[in-house]
């Protein structure tokens, strides 16, 4: 993974930390917490790069069963949208919403026996912003809501530069995957075999 994103993602854990550090009752995240793996996800192309790095670092037998539970998902998928490809290219933000209200609520295949992402070190970004509140520099809430357990509001959050953010995602997914950088796929299709 390029050094440019390692930097991009570096810096949303830091904010995330602050976040965390400043309002620790009304932020709860821990190892084995799941309440924010629940769900289909759509992720860049560099978060597939980074969630296959780190799936290639993972033990044989945590690999073998993140596979298997990705290829799973897709199927699931398919079964709600035989159209569906590798990616959601081409496909609308409603049509996406739908095929995710259709399957409903399901777990991450990333997601261990005790509630722990296995990849952790090389969740995406999405994860990475998960659980809390999202408000930009100018007060205004990205993401209003954090998980079920997360009592933060969001006039209390922390503030993140979510342009600057954004901006630098996609100056890197423009330079690393011209005329692609736009697409996206949810983590399990990221990580089927």
């Amino acid at each position: 993974m390029p050094d440019d994103y390692k930097d991009l993602l570096a810096s949303v854990d830091a904010w995330y930390r602050s976040v965390k550090e400043a309002h620790p009752a009304e932020v709860p995240c821990s190892k084995g917490c799941r309440e924010c793996c629940i769900g289909l996800f759509d992720v860049s192309l560099a978060d597939r790069d980074l969630l296959r790095e780190g799936l290639a670092q993972a033990d044989s037998a945590v690999r073998k069963d993140i596979e298997a539970r990705a290829a799973a998902l897709v199927e699931r998928l398919r079964e709600v949208d035989p159209d569906l490809g590798d990616t959601l290219d081409g496909m609308s933000p409603d049509a996406i919403d739908d095929l995710c209200d259709e399957v409903g609520d399901v777990e991450c295949p990333v997601l261990g026996r005790e509630g722990e992402c296995r990849l952790y070190s090389h969740r995406p970004l999405t994860c990475r912003m998960s659980g809390v509140p999202v408000v930009d520099l100018n007060g205004r809430p990205v993401y209003p809501e954090g998980c079920a357990k997360c009592t933060l509001k969001p006039k209390d959050t922390p503030r993140l530069d979510c342009d600057r953010v954004s901006r630098r995602e996609r100056k890197i997914l423009k330079a690393r995957y011209p005329g692609d950088s736009g697409i996206t796929l949810f983590i399990a299709q990221a990580l089927r075999p």
